[in-house]
């Protein structure tokens, strides 16, 4: 097919064909940077959601719980010395201004049945306890939406057992509150659920099209104006010298002798043109000896 083409109609195909191949590698490869640094960054974000969890978490246990317990041994006041509690309160807070976000203390055997793990949740919980991860952190779908999401495990502590021992045992209040159908035959090691932070992709996802749309874009534009460019410079230096080499070579092949191969530089064509010259002079001179 390039056979029977122009020099020019040939150049603009091969450079075609270049900008495809050059665009499908620099997209993917834009692609793959890309979605690495969105993940790099909600991976960050999940960090820094969990370790405002943990430092809550910590600050009641050393400081709140003791002091609630040394003055008010009796109140139930589980927003102050029960850590799952007081962190999910807190997320509570957090989400009201990043609705999107997603913060849960799951577990099989939830005391607050809002806290019932999922499936995909169970399998995480399955993984700690079988000792597959110590941590876990990737991607998943849930309800349609792309989360990042990261996982801890949550093993049952001696300052849990007073509330998940057993219904007789725990704040009557409590078990008011809760019931007595989950939640409880807790014993101190056991692996009882799993911490999740959920950080939607949606915002980073649409913000990686953007770029690459653009990252593309701009690759699309520089190969326009290198394309325009070498055309311009393919007619100037290649195309037009050839079509005034062939425009002069027909004259002297009707008989008009007195055109000369006029060619600037000193590249291939001006080779061929002097090629031709010679060629002319030869002509020339076979013709005086054929008229004699």
């Amino acid at each position: 097919m390039l056979r029977n083409m122009s020099i020019r109609k040939r150049l603009m195909v091969i450079l075609t064909m270049v900008y495809i191949v050059t665009m499908i590698g620099a997209v993917t490869a834009g692609y793959y940077v890309l979605s690495r640094d969105s993940l790099r960054e909600a991976r960050e974000k999940t960090q820094l959601f969990a370790t405002v969890m943990s430092a809550n978490q910590k600050y009641m246990a050393r400081y709140i719980r003791p002091e609630i317990m040394d003055l008010l041994p009796d109140t139930y006041f589980p927003e102050a010395n029960v850590g799952i509690v007081m962190m999910g309160e807190t997320a509570k807070m957090i989400e009201a201004d990043y609705p999107d976000y997603i913060f849960k203390v799951a577990s099989p055997n939830p005391l607050n049945k809002a806290n019932r793990s999922d499936a995909f949740e169970n399998s995480i919980i399955a993984g700690f306890d079988n000792g597959d991860y110590e941590t876990w952190e990737g991607s998943v779908t849930k309800a349609g939406r792309h989360y990042y999401a990261s996982a801890v495990p949550v093993v049952a502590r001696k300052s849990c057992i007073w509330c998940h021992d057993a219904p007789e045992t725990a704040n009557p209040e409590m078990v008011e509150e809760y019931g007595k159908d989950s939640g409880y035959g807790y014993e101190v090691g056991d692996l009882v659920g799993g911490r999740f932070i959920y950080v939607p992709m949606a915002d980073a996802d649409k913000m990686t099209m953007k770029k690459l749309a653009g990252f593309g874009g701009g690759i699309s534009l520089l190969f326009l104006v290198a394309m325009l460019i070498i055309d311009r410079i393919i007619i100037g230096t290649v195309v037009k010298p050839i079509e005034d080499l062939v425009e002069v070579a027909e004259d002297i092949s009707r008989g008009k002798m007195d055109r000369e191969f006029n060619v600037k530089g000193n590249d291939e064509i001006k080779l061929l043109a002097d090629a031709f010259s010679r060629m002319k002079v030869s002509l020339a001179k076979a013709m005086d000896i054929l008229r004699k």
